[in-house]
């Protein structure tokens, strides 16, 4: 009885460890040396160090600096959007900003903090995205399209923090 056991998991065991030689040997062969040898610095390069690597001017926003305008989502997106408009002398290269949601009744549900990358030229506008809040899509901006489905209705408030202007020397 004990042997008629054995010799039903040894042919399992067997493939196991077969199986297990085999995807070991594929991952060694796999593997590659990917150092490059003789390798040589350029002039570009050692001029870069000399240079600073930041070449903008953090600066803290108001409402006198940048206008949020044209909020959008809705119920299905997975990335918000807004209007920013530069109204610096100088070319916005980032803005930071804080977003509050707030529900009909005007009770705050979420607030978030951005940071957007962007080129916006004096006193023009660009639209810039940034990833949702609303993981479950179970939210929609009230001034948009009210979908077929049930969903919530919110509205925002932005508020400027800190923008990124080039030029600055």
């Amino acid at each position: 009885m004990i042997f008629h056991r054995l010799s039903a998991i040894t042919p399992r065991i067997a493939a196991l460890l077969a199986a297990a030689m085999v995807i070991a040997g594929c991952c060694m062969a796999q593997r590659r040396n990917t150092t490059r040898r003789h390798l040589k610095v350029t002039g570009a390069v050692e001029n870069a160090a000399e240079q600073p690597a930041w070449r903008c001017d953090t600066v803290g926003a108001d409402t006198t600096k940048v206008r949020f305008s044209g909020y959008s989502k809705t119920l299905r997106a997975i990335r918000e959007s807004v209007f920013v408009t530069n109204l610096t002398d100088s070319t916005v290269e980032g803005v930071i900003f804080r977003i509050q949601y707030f529900d009909a009744k005007g009770r705050m549900m979420h607030q978030a903090r951005q940071s957007v990358s962007t080129d916006i030229p004096p006193s023009e506008t660009r639209k810039i995205d940034f990833p949702t809040w609303d993981r479950q899509f179970t939210f929609y901006y009230a001034r948009s399209p009210r979908p077929r489905v049930s969903a919530v209705p919110y509205t925002v408030k932005i508020l400027p923090d800190t923008l990124l202007l080039s030029g600055a020397d």
